[in-house]
């Protein structure tokens, strides 16, 4: 960058500060006695640039307006190595409050606006910031020093301050995997705990399932086997009544098929003998007979002793089918009869108890449940009393011989029926118990299935981040490396611009520097063939060494990020030399570096015969620049 025009309002000692097309090669003169304005038109060059200066911290830059005034303005033109020409303005009031804007010079639309675009643009253009500018161009009015070897700026010229804000971001992405890596093992802990306080068994889950199971086929069995006794029960007290009706009405029906036999046999009979054998003395002692009996009978009558015996033979055919098919109704009603015996039978089998006190459908209580037999307490009714089993064989006894009447079958099924829906009521109970363990199970299985699954999320988090966390500490090894490299090869390069360039301030005698890792600068003396340190020699000399290194350290950075030519302004920089000193090292400052091209040199006065290409004086009652 090199500075084409300098304006300035209301800052510090100046009402107006104008300077105009200034060379972009040459020295320029800066001179004056103290409090002349001299340091001024650096800081507002400074100022102008970067929004601060060296001498005032960022929260007093209110001290710059002019004494009096409420608000300054600054600008600078200048032409960077892009070859454009731009300007750069800046304002100040004394509320605090600063502008920026930055364009090129003969345009009206701004490239950047407002102090933070404007910074970020201006370091986009120029490739240094405010502290490269202040430890390299720019020597504020005090004493030269050795450069910190861990300030950004000489990090930035050695090019390792990228590598170290890598290096930083990386450190602080250790730390945070560091935290996440704990952050996941407390957790995988905490879940581990969780998991192994569940206490899962595997084949309790199976175990459970395959009990209700039984559970629940013994119900379906005890339901099934109720309604059906209830249906056999109304069934048999239905047919009771039938059974005693057709057993009476096949007495009749015997009894009239008896009576029709033999009178059909008779009548029958007696028209043969009359009709067959009438010479018979047994035919003429029935015909005395009917006659005596009936005194209308004569032979016209005889063949009704025929219809009559076929009548009677007829009826008798009747009787014998209607004795059949009552015995057939009666054999079904006693299957009937015998399928209620058997359902009861079953049933009584089924639930009746047993030595152990335990029905046979009744299945073991669960893991960790025990059956409880609660006896009636208060109001609530006893369990109902198994029926014995001599009771129960003797009503079987008489319902298979259909000799149970309704209310004996009433009573003792309903004894059965009211027992084994104990029975029932129990086993649902139970199968409710069984269910609430089963659901408890499922949802334990669930839980653990995703706990477990979140374990294994936890061991692949875990693994990523402890591969991020070996990333990054290997590139902190690498970046630390290459640090060192850079760092090796700045401290090389350095000391080889300060050997080139120290001969000419010391008149060849000190050639030689030693500057070390953490720029301590060491002095070779050709006079005593040793090393020296500053201390050992003239506060001169050690000026003329310190500016060697200054100038040294403004041409690593026009090296390593500067593109095109960049002024140097220099403030008081002979401040403690001689008047030969002063000459010479006026003299050699052009001849140091084709890049810095311009350089603004500060003085009180210069020797009387040293010309400049741009002479500057400043005055004590002066509060314009150039005088008016």
């Amino acid at each position: 960058m090199i500075i084409t025009d300098v304006t300035a309002r209301n800052i510090l000692k100046y009402a107006t500060l104008e300077l105009h097309d200034l060379p972009e090669k040459g020295l320029i003169a800066i001179d004056g006695p103290n409090e002349s304005g001299k340091s001024s038109i650096g800081e507002t060059i400074c100022f102008a640039l970067f929004g601060r200066t060296y001498s005032l911290e960022p929260g007093d830059l209110e001290k710059l307006i002019r004494w009096g005034e409420g608000h300054c303005s600054a600008s600078v033109r200048f032409r960077s190595g892009d070859g454009g020409h731009y300007e750069v303005a800046r304002f100040l009031d004394r509320d605090g409050n600063q502008g920026a804007r930055l364009n090129r010079v003969g345009e009206e639309e701004p490239l950047a606006r407002g102090t933070e675009a404007v910074d970020n643009e201006l370091y986009n253009l120029l490739g240094y910031g405010y502290e490269e500018f202040i430890e390299s161009f720019y020597l504020a009015q005090r004493e030269i020093t050795t450069p910190h070897p861990h300030s950004y700026a000489v990090k930035a010229m050695a090019g390792i301050s990228t590598l170290e804000y890598v290096d930083g971001e990386y450190r602080e992405e250790i730390g945070q995997i560091q935290r996440s890596l704990t952050e996941l093992a407390e957790r995988r802990a905490a879940v581990e705990q969780e998991v192994a306080g569940l206490a899962l068994d595997p084949e309790r889950l199976p175990a459970l399932q395959q009990e209700r199971d039984r559970q629940a086929a013994a119900e379906s069995m005890l339901n099934h086997r109720v309604a059906d006794l209830e249906q056999a029960s109304s069934d048999y007290q239905d047919a009771w009544p039938r059974v005693r009706a057709a057993r009476r009405a096949r007495g009749r029906a015997g009894l009239l098929r008896l009576l029709s036999l033999l009178l059909a046999a008779v009548l029958l009979a007696a028209w043969g003998l009359l009709t067959r054998y009438p010479e018979h003395p047994l035919a003429g002692r029935l015909n005395g007979w009917l006659g005596a009996q009936l005194p209308a009978w004569g032979g016209q009558y005889l063949p009704w002793l025929l219809y009559a015996g076929i009548g009677f033979a007829l009826l008798f055919l009747l009787a014998w089918f209607r004795i059949g098919a009552l015995k057939g109704r009666i054999r079904r009603l006693q299957e009937k009869a015998a399928g209620l015996a058997g359902q009861l039978e079953e049933l009584y089998q089924s639930v009746a108890p047993k030595p152990d006190g335990e029905p046979e459908t009744a299945a073991p209580a669960a893991e960790g449940e025990a059956e409880q037999e609660t006896p009636a307490e208060g109001g609530e009714a006893a369990p109902p009393t198994p029926p014995e089993a001599a009771t129960v064989e003797t009503l079987l006894g008489r319902i298979r011989a259909l000799q149970a009447t309704p209310p004996e079958v009433r009573d003792g099924s309903g004894q059965l029926l009211a027992w084994t829906r104990d029975r029932l009521q129990r086993l649902q109970t139970r199968l409710g118990r069984l269910d609430e363990q089963l659901r408890s199970e499922q949802e334990r299985v669930r839980k653990a299935g995703h706990l477990q699954q979140e374990l294994e999320g936890l061991e692949q988090r875990t693994a990523d981040q402890q591969h991020r966390l070996q990333q990054r500490e290997l590139a902190r090894e690498l970046l630390a490396g290459a640090i060192r490299h850079l760092s090796q090869r700045f401290n090389r390069e350095l000391r080889d611009l300060v050997g080139r360039t120290l001969p000419l301030f010391t008149e060849g005698r000190y050639e030689h520097l030693q500057i070390d890792d953490d720029l301590t600068v060491r002095v070779f003396s050709s006079e005593k063939r040793d090393f020296l340190d500053l201390e050992e020699i003239s506060s001169g000399t050690q000026r003329q060494i310190m500016l060697a290194v200054r100038l040294a350290l403004a041409q690593e950075l026009v090296n390593s990020t500067v593109e095109g030519r960049q002024f140097l302004f220099l403030d008081e920089p002979f401040a403690f030399f001689d008047q030969e000193r002063t000459r010479q090292a006026i003299g050699v400052l052009p001849e140091l570096s084709g890049e810095i091209s311009q350089i603004w040199l500060v003085a009180q006065e210069f020797p009387a015969d040293q010309t400049f290409d741009v002479p500057i004086a400043c005055s004590r009652d002066q509060d314009s620049l150039p005088a008016v």
